[in-house]
């Protein structure tokens, strides 16, 4: 009941009890002192209990007021009340079984036992014979009349006014017409009333059971008193609860919102902590947006919100705060079901999201900047609003996009080629597709690029490049494989045994040819991509040794030459394969091992001379930690096993390797030196149609390359 509402009913009930003492003054002053006073009690009792003590229903407690205090009355007027007769004993032997029944309900009642125990079932029946014929009006009334039968006569008019008052307050129950009529007074939208905080922001309503209908997401305003009255809030329904047969709903109300409602009418009049919905023709446009509210566990790195369920989220999803009046940006990495106490042993479950802090979007530096704080809690959370693609540098490239957006993931080339750039992946996520469309990237911007292919799919995968062609011919590959085959067999003798000028000769012949084929490349004005294709698939000692020559040649060059002013990629598909780790290697020779070691230290030494790798691997266990341990810039495709896991959460955190085994195909998540942000994203790679070429044929014919 509002203040308002509480003044009238007071005035009233002073009002009828004086004019009923006036026109009855003159017949009580005859009746003697102590019954007169107990028909004045009873009378004021009988109104006040009516109007303001019993609401909605009697108690237990109240039961044991009334028949105290009416036991207190009457048990010292024994002898002055002996006109009462028989009704006397009666009555106050009545009151007395109902302030036992009521108090044994209080005492036996416990909580902590279930409702079906034997104990609380007594109190239960005790509660129920006390409130059912205990209510506080119901006794004054019957005190009243059998004081007026016994001492007032009944054909008096003093008798048929004060019997009409004390009927007319018993059951017509003016209490309700005065909030009948109070309400009828006001807009008609009034919902239900404040009876809790949360926050600054989100407030706890009970409803009524005479309302006008509301529901989630529904437009309410009211005034809440601590704010002194004259600050009107608006806000929406955030969520609603069914306890104890009672609802209740969530309202969140904050700055933000309020801006977003300001144009809808306002309710016609307010009171006090009283809740009113809003008419409006549609849904506000901001809540296609809406996404939850900000929960307890936020940390600087990582927003934790309650999900509202009015739009659909996926792993990945960029969402939207403003902390500090700034717009702050996050990344959905996971989603938690929680359960929130609400009264008693009741609950209800909701979803808490997870997401990790992007920042502030730097439109001209094309870059997300750290925010150093954390947001207020109830904070609302949006999807993010879309930007328009911003412009690239020359030197820079995108990715792709952050899910359902147009905000980029920007990537320095020369950054991600001379500090290593790492692409990982399983078979199917997208990352092969994604690898040749970076050479391609790559090649447009100055880079020569060497493809380690031993499958021979680079040549026909990449046949629109231009001039496409192995680095090594197949004739000088023979000769350069029998001499590793000289080498390792004149090598394998015992030292006093073995040839020297053979294994200088071999030696040669291997620095002259690897040396001159790497020079013809890097010399070349046409020739932007050549492939080092290797005849097996295993890594014998052969294959290492051939491979350890070639990198060893192409540095030597890079190192005295100045790499003829070019810059070098080098990408090792299948990179297991070339520079695999120690246990995975296919034969047991200890030489396999130090040829793998020899291989990662020319690939630590590279970037000194602007020689840079892209390392594609399915699984990092199988790849030599020494080079992949080098790789500053990390694109990682969809993963499933531990190890990868264990050596990603390195670069990019617990939190984003965890989303890994659930990324979609195309999705990856960048992280490294090379990217404009340095924070890791989940992004999403454009759909990528390989281009293709038609080439001459030797006799001057075309021939069409899938």
């Amino acid at each position: 009941m509002g203040k308002t509402q509480r003044i009238l009913l007071f005035g009233l009930c002073l009002f009828l009890l004086g004019v009923t003492y006036l026109l009855t003054r003159s017949a009580l002053t005859v009746i003697p002192g102590p019954v007169s006073t107990i028909i004045i009690s009873s009378l004021i009792m009988i109104s006040f209990v009516a109007l303001f003590l019993e609401h909605f229903f009697t108690t237990p407690t109240d039961v044991l007021a009334s028949t105290v205090a009416i036991i207190l009355l009457l048990a010292p007027l024994r002898k002055q009340l002996s006109q009462m007769g028989l009704w006397y004993g009666l009555f106050l032997g009545y009151c007395a079984l109902l302030f036992l029944t009521a108090l044994g309900a209080l005492l036996l009642a416990d909580q902590s036992k279930s409702a079906c125990s034997r104990q609380n079932r007594v109190a239960g029946h005790l509660k129920n014979l006390s409130v059912r014929f205990g209510a506080g009006r119901v006794l004054f009334f019957l005190l009243f009349i059998i004081s007026m039968l016994a001492y007032v006569d009944t054909r008096s008019r003093a008798f048929l006014i004060l019997f009409f008052y004390s009927v007319v307050i018993v059951l017509v129950d003016p209490k309700r017409f005065i909030l009948t009529f109070l309400k009828s007074r006001k807009s008609g939208a009034d919902v239900g009333e404040i009876f809790g905080v949360q926050s600054k922001s989100t407030f706890l309503a009970k409803l009524g059971k005479s309302r006008v209908p509301v529901r989630r997401f529904d437009v309410v305003e009211f005034v809440y008193s601590v704010d002194g009255g004259n600050r009107v809030r608006r806000g929406f329904v955030f969520d609603n609860y069914l306890l104890n047969e009672q609802q209740w709903i969530k309202v969140l109300a904050c700055q933000q919102i309020e801006h977003f409602l300001r144009d809808i009418p306002a309710a016609e009049s307010h009171e006090a902590n009283i809740v009113y919905k809003l008419r409006t023709d549609r849904r506000p446009e901001f809540l296609s947006r809406f996404v939850g509210i900000v929960v307890d566990s936020t940390t600087i790195y990582k927003l934790r919100f309650e999900y509202a369920d009015r739009v659909p989220l996926t792993e990945g999803s960029l969402l939207e705060i403003v902390a500090g009046g700034v717009n702050v940006l996050y990344q959905v990495v996971q989603g938690i079901t929680e359960t929130e106490q609400l009264e008693s042993k009741n609950e209800t479950g909701y979803i808490v999201g997870e997401a990790i802090q992007l920042g502030m979007w730097n439109a001209e530096r094309r870059r997300f900047e750290k925010y150093g704080w954390v947001p207020n809690i109830n904070t609302p959370v949006f999807l993010a609003s879309d930007i328009e693609a911003p412009s690239l540098k020359e030197d820079e490239m995108s990715l792709g996009t952050i899910p359902n957006t147009r905000y980029p993931v920007v990537m320095n080339t020369s950054d991600a080629v001379s500090h290593h750039l790492g692409i990982l992946g399983v078979t199917g996520s997208g990352k092969s597709v994604f690898a040749r469309n970076l050479i391609r990237e790559i090649i447009q911007r100055g880079f020569k690029v060497v493809c380690v292919d031993f499958t021979g799919e680079y040549r026909k995968k990449l046949a629109d490049v231009k001039h496409v062609d192995s680095i090594i011919s197949t004739e000088i590959q023979g000769k350069l494989f029998k001499a590793i085959d000289r080498l390792e067999q004149e090598s394998a003798k015992f030292q006093n045994q073995q040839n020297g000028d053979v294994i200088r000769d071999q030696q040669q012949t291997l620095e002259k040819d690897f040396s001159e084929a790497i020079t013809d490349f890097l010399d070349s004005q046409d020739r932007t991509l050549s492939l080092f294709e290797l005849p097996d698939v295993a890594n014998t000692t052969g294959i290492l040794e051939y491979t350890k020559w070639f990198f060893r040649m192409l540095f030597q060059i890079a190192k005295k030459e100045g790499d003829s002013g070019k810059k070098v990629c080098i990408v090792l598909e299948e990179a297991h394969t070339v520079i695999p780790e120690w246990n995975f290697i296919g034969v047991a020779e200890k030489q396999a091992q130090s040829l793998v070691n020899n291989i990662g230290q020319i690939a630590l030494q590279g970037r000194k001379y602007n020689v840079g790798f892209v390392v594609i691997a399915q699984r990092t266990a199988n790849v030599s930690k020494t080079v992949l341990t080098q790789c500053n810039s990390i694109v990682a495709f969809q993963q499933f096993d531990k190890t990868s896991s264990d050596f990603l959460s390195n670069y990019m955190g617990q939190e984003m390797v965890a989303a890994l085994p659930s990324l979609k195909f195309r999705q990856a998540v960048a992280v490294g030196k090379a990217f404009a942000t340095g924070i890791p994203i989940i992004f999403e790679v454009p759909e990528i149609t390989e281009p293709t070429r038609a080439t001459t044929d030797e006799e001057g014919g075309e021939e069409e390359h899938g």
